[in-house]
Order: structure tokens, then C-alpha cells, then sequence
């Protein structure tokens, strides 16, 4: 595959975390550039497939909290977050299922009642 040089001056801020990132993940820097720019154009693609960015802020704290638990899984940010939206989603979901089948019963019981009352 023939390859090409692309080079670009960038904030000192953000060239300092791209370095950490690399340093973090054992990468090159043509790597991660490389892994940049397809994530960037895949991305796009995905996003006419259905997929939406989700981004938050959070504390210094939380997010050391969360970068310790992701080292110690030995997973990806990404995946271990989406684990734990999936998780709380189904929860939730469960939840108002439940609640919404509660009523239902307690309708029909009800109106089971108010029949049987009228006779």
C-alpha cells in the first residue's frame, strides 16, 4: 500500500495528550494519526447507520475513578461504558415494564370488582 506524510501544526494542549495517549496505549504516533482518521471517516459512515456521540463532563476525580477500573477490566473506555448505559438502560426499562404491568393487573382486578359487585 502506498503511503503518504501528512503533517499539521496543533495546539501544545492537545499535542501533549495525543503524546500521553500514545505513551499510554504503546502506539507510534503515524499509528494513532492513522487510527484517528479512519475512526474519523468510519465514524461518519456510522453515524448515517444509526450511531450517535455521547459525550459528558465529569470530575478529575470520577474519571480517575473510571480510568482505574477500566485499567484493572483490562477493557476499552468505550466498551465499559456502553456496558453500564446497556445495564442501566435495561434496568430502567424493566422497571417502568413492571410498573406499567402492575397497573394493568390492577385495572383489570378492578374492573373484575366492579362486575362481579353489579350483579
Amino acid at each position: 500500500m502506498e503511503m503518504k506524510n501528512i503533517c499539521g501544526k496543533i495546539p501544545l494542549s492537545l499535542h501533549e495528550k495525543v503524546r500521553e495517549e500514545i505513551e499510554r496505549t504503546e502506539s507510534s504516533t503515524q499509528k494513532f494519526i492513522q487510527q484517528v482518521i479512519e475512526e474519523h471517516f468510519n465514524g461518519k459512515g456510522e453515524m448515517n447507520m444509526g450511531t450517535r456521540t455521547l459525550a459528558v463532563q465529569v470530575s478529575e476525580e470520577l474519571f480517575s475513578r473510571l480510568k482505574a477500573v477500566v485499567s484493572k477490566k483490562g477493557c476499552k473506555q468505550k466498551e465499559f461504558l456502553i456496558d453500564i448505559i446497556e445495564q442501566a438502560i435495561e434496568a430502567a426499562e424493566a422497571e417502568w415494564t413492571q410498573a406499567q404491568d402492575d397497573a394493568e393487573t390492577t385495572a383489570l382486578e378492578e374492573t373484575a370488582d366492579s362486575e362481579s359487585g353489579a350483579e
